[in-house]
């Protein structure tokens, strides 16, 4: 498959810069679906979906996801049902993206990829992102034609460095909105222990109950009930918003 030119790339970057620059916060998410699909177009992509390196926040369904008419929509759940862990155990590849053809895909022990198969897939990437050093979660896409052929080196750096700026325009997005919130969340925030401000850190940054008790050496049952503990100190309903309210104070990236 011939990749595409530096120029057409650029072009296409400036496109989706401008667009973003002069849109407001409250409607970057009905942007994103409406430029996304130009970029389907650009790399003859037919699914793309963006999600971040948190199993709440998934189960919850904070992800971005748009397709080409004629494509089936991603359905969360299947993330959500059997064991989808695997799946984000290979956000941690030490390489750029990493991809499965149709016969990786049916054969993977990862049931999400294997629903992905049944579903039409023929070929799909996963492209971890960052943000400030840390994992943010990671752009996948996938093409359902049988006679596609893999996206070259060159063309998946093009699309890692544009979902790059699609992340920093989300966030930004995100932090001017929450900036025009009534409640001072930085006072909220004070009511809050140290240790309970590093459990929330841990969760924040993708970590497990489990695995915050072993860094902070603490009991899994002790990790929840701060958990519970911090949804009544700061009024909030759900794990979601706890971890979506550490996200908005910059509790989830790491000072190291």
């Amino acid at each position: 498959m011939l990749e595409s030119t530096n120029t057409d790339f650029e072009q296409l970057l400036m496109n989706q810069s401008a667009m973003m620059i002069s849109s407001k916060p409250k409607d970057f998410n009905q942007l994103w679906q409406k430029i996304s699909l130009d970029v389907l177009d650009f790399f003859n992509i037919d699914r793309l979906t963006l999600f971040p390196n948190s199993m709440i926040l998934l189960n919850d369904g904070k992800t971005e996801s748009v397709e080409k008419a004629g494509i089936p929509p991603l359905i969360k759940q299947h993330f959500i049902d059997g064991n989808y862990q695997d799946y984000f155990k290979l956000l941690k590849t030490k390489h750029d993206w990493i991809s499965f053809t149709a016969q990786e895909l049916q054969k993977d022990k990862c049931i999400v990829l294997n629903k992905l198969h049944e579903q039409g897939g023929r070929w799909h990437c996963i492209i971890p992102l960052q943000l400030f050093g840390q994992q943010w979660g990671a752009l996948s896409f996938t093409r359902f034609g049988n006679n596609d052929q893999p996206l070259g080196n060159e063309d998946l750096k093009r699309l890692k460095l544009l979902c790059e700026m699609w992340l920093c325009y989300w966030q930004h997005s995100t932090l001017a909105l929450n900036l025009q919130q009534d409640v001072n969340e930085n006072e909220k925030l004070l009511l809050l222990s140290k240790k309970q401000c590093a459990v929330l850190t841990l969760l924040a940054q993708g970590d497990s109950a489990k695995q915050c008790a072993e860094k902070l050496f603490l009991s899994p049952r002790t990790i929840e009930s701060h958990k519970y503990r911090m949804l009544d100190i700061l009024e909030l309903d759900k794990p979601a918003e706890l971890i979506q309210f550490a996200l908005r104070n910059g509790l989830g990236i790491s000072s190291d």
